[in-house]
């Protein structure tokens, strides 16, 4: 009764706060207030709005279960956030937020054409249903399924309907406070998990001479499931996509005051992305010490039941309900965000301020069966649940990663190469998950996949990077370069100055550190 009551206070309370902020804030009076909180957000709820984007449900029962499985190495990816925000914050962030944009799609729309914004729009749509709000929902439901006995897929169900009702009433204002506030509440409460389990396990040293193997964050370049390499180079393309292109996650830097404001947000945001590896994947290796042969899927519910005293399981439980409820009200807002700004206006150009608003609660109730839907086809997958997230994350975003990124450092790319490497990624992108969905029989009919440097998730997506890349700059240079008063302020400009160093309150300053920070954790744990 006591976990009880502090997990429905603690989450009750969030929510709460979040409504309140968007009521008194008039967050459904404009379209700019319910979809980018009138873009009045300052760092410290941006960066704690992006890291509680990032982190779901999956990463609590996900991460864990495949640390139980792998060990560290499944965490690996978390630290390479410091690399992937650096090269927004230095290159993509400022101008978006100078073109006063809603949506990453509608800056495609001046640098390329409309129909780039469409084709990246809809891309973007089943990203969000199909890789986000599909896996939030079902990790959730797993979790709740071995507390309370009920079936999954009416907990998937039961879920969608509450988070799209919060969304709808409270927009993105009660997205931004909400987090903020359930930050606090995962990252104490997954902290004392970690303390507990420490304890439990007889310290730190005691858990590696336990388990030698599950403590070393580098694997090898053919390891099958986390290779150290493969994972460092997918932040360059896939890592980038996610922090710098992503509408759910760049949203939150959308609704920031000015360019200072979300840099620094993303830097706090990339302080917080160093616990990770620590608060989720750590114990999952502690798990496997204390109860080794259980199923990995079970490894969060291990934790809750037969580790946390009371008071503390309610606290925990807490986070991953924050877990799910926070990243699944930012999916959501974003995929209202999407079809209003990027079709509706696209039909109605003068649509009132209500008629937005509006329209983007109806997308809100629309999407959740969708999502469903895609939930039961990840009840079905036999893989990690986390691996398989970041397998299908990397192949969705490999066709547009390029066209975006060389789009905004080079003037010379132009509409032509830009839809020529976003047909030959999806190909691409088709032939990955088709093999990957046949299991052994993709082995028989793709066997140039089943190489060491082509088998694993990361390969794949570099050297699928690699080949839109290469077609995006032969097609651009082969057809006519775009008048450069068409790319003035919307490509950067490599003949200008910098801006002259801040001291202290300069953010690079800051992401040196963290970098530094970044370095260190991997060569401790190396």
């Amino acid at each position: 009764m006591l976990d009880l009551v502090i997990c429905v206070l603690a989450v009750t309370a969030s929510i709460a706060t979040g409504l309140y902020m968007a009521y008194r804030k008039g967050a459904s009076k404009t379209s700019s207030q319910f979809f980018l909180a009138g873009r009045k957000l300052g760092w410290p709820l941006v960066g704690a709005s992006l890291f509680a984007t990032n982190i779901g449900a999956e990463h609590l029962v996900g991460l864990s279960g495949d640390s139980y499985r792998y060990g560290l190495s499944a965490g690996a990816v978390e630290l390479t956030t410091v690399l992937c925000l650096g090269i927004a914050c230095a290159l993509l962030f400022p101008y978006y937020i100078r073109a006063r944009v809603y949506t990453i799609p509608e800056f495609l729309e001046l640098r390329y054409n409309r129909t780039a914004r469409l084709f990246f729009s809809g891309l973007m749509l089943a990203i969000c249903i199909m890789t986000k709000l599909a896996f939030h929902l079902y990790a959730g439901a797993l979790v709740l399924h071995s507390l309370l006995g009920w079936d999954v897929m009416p907990m998937v169900v039961l879920m969608g309907t509450c988070v799209a009702i919060i969304t709808i009433i409270g927009g993105f204002t009660a997205v931004a406070y909400t987090d903020s506030i359930q930050t606090a509440i995962m990252i104490a409460g997954c902290s004392l998990v970690l303390i507990i389990g420490l304890g439990k396990v007889g310290g730190w040293h005691a858990l590696i001479e336990r388990m030698p193997l599950s403590m070393h964050i580098a694997k090898g370049y053919d390891d099958p499931n986390y290779p150290f390499l493969g994972i460092i180079l997918s932040a360059l393309y896939s890592g980038v996509f996610y922090w710098g292109m992503d509408q759910v996650n760049v949203q939150r830097v959308l609704g920031a005051r000015d360019i200072r404001e979300a840099r620094y947000g993303a830097m706090f945001a990339t302080l917080l992305k160093l616990s990770p590896i620590f608060i989720f994947a750590l114990p999952g290796v502690i798990a496997a010490a204390l109860f080794p042969g259980r199923d990995p899927k079970t490894t969060f519910v291990t934790l809750l039941n037969e580790l946390l005293p009371a008071g503390v399981r309610g606290l925990v439980l807490a986070a991953l309900i924050c877990a799910l409820i926070g990243s699944s009200l930012s999916v959501m807002n974003s995929l209202s965000t999407l079809v209003v700004r990027d079709f509706l206006l696209g039909f109605r150009k003068n649509a009132s301020e209500r008629i937005q608003v509006t329209m983007g609660r109806i997308t809100i109730l629309l999407s959740t069966p969708f999502a469903v839907a895609a939930a039961y086809l990840i009840y079905t997958t036999p893989d990690g649940l986390y691996k398989y997230l970041q397998a299908i994350s990397i192949y969705l975003v490999m066709p547009v990663t390029p066209a975006i990124f060389f789009g905004i450092v080079s003037r010379r790319m132009t509409f032509h190469g830009a839809v020529a490497s976003a047909i030959s990624g999806t190909l691409l992108a088709s032939l990955f998950v088709s093999d990957q969905l046949m299991g052994a029989r993709g082995a028989q009919l793709f066997p140039f996949l089943h190489w060491k440097l082509t088998t694993n998730y990361t390969y794949r997506g570099l050297w699928g990077g690699l080949v839109t890349i290469a077609v995006l700059f032969i097609i651009s240079y082969l057809t006519k370069p775009p008048e450069l008063a068409q790319v003035k302020g919307l490509t950067v400009d490599w003949h200008s100055h910098s801006a002259p160093f801040e001291g202290l309150s300069d953010w690079r300053l800051q992401w040196s550190l963290l970098a530094l920070a970044t370095i260190a954790i991997y060569a401790w744990l190396w």
